[in-house]
């Protein structure tokens, strides 16, 4: 795991507790499951669920520093977990800043938004303030009740900036929340 990968172990008390996941576990990525066995994700899914689900809460940033959260497909959270950086391949790249963004953000999970990336996972940077209205100033729009900074090429072009700051270890990242499809049963016909 990359060093500027800052994994905060789940502490008594503090959000759900893990569910185990038994066979379902083979369905999750390396990383995911590493993840749920250090107790920095735990399993909330329901009985029933179609889906696993894995979550923690959200952080508390340090001084001088502010979370921003980014809903991502397997490919750009794998190049992530790779590479200490996102990728350049997503035109308009959002990250959205506080509780508001990270809830904005588990609607791609939950289907209430869509894009054709198929998130499955939110991720949490801590990043500097300044780097944060930095992004802002060069483009925002409003979503949902937040407002969101693209670091792609068709929005604030920002993405060297923040890739920049993941470099230095000045930005941090952490998994929150994972939505990982089961597959799905089949049914009995009876003759």
């Amino acid at each position: 795991t990359p060093s500027s990968h800052r994994v905060m172990a789940h502490q008594e008390g503090e959000g759900p507790a893990t569910i185990p996941l038994g066979k379902a576990a083979k369905l999750l990525l390396a990383h995911e499951r590493d993840l749920v066995a250090s107790g920095s994700l735990c399993n909330v899914t329901h009985k029933s669920s179609t889906s696993i689900w894995l979550e923690c809460a959200s952080g508390s940033p340090s001084p001088g520093k502010t979370v921003v959260y980014r809903p991502m497909g397997d490919t750009e959270t794998l190049f992530l977990v790779g590479n200490n950086a996102l990728p350049s391949t997503q035109p308009y790249q959002t990250i959205v800043e506080g509780e508001a963004g990270r809830r904005y953000c588990e609607k791609y999970l939950t289907g209430k938004k869509w894009v054709d990336s198929d998130p499955t996972t939110v991720v949490e940077f801590e990043t500097p303030v300044e780097l944060v209205e930095k992004l802002f100033a060069l483009q925002h729009k409003p979503e949902d009740g937040c407002l969101s900074m693209g670091l792609g090429d068709k929005a604030g072009k920002g993405l060297c900036f923040f890739n920049e700051s993941l470099a230095k270890g000045e930005t941090l990242w952490r998994i929150v929340k994972v939505k990982r499809k089961m597959a799905k049963k089949t049914e009995k016909k009876h003759k």
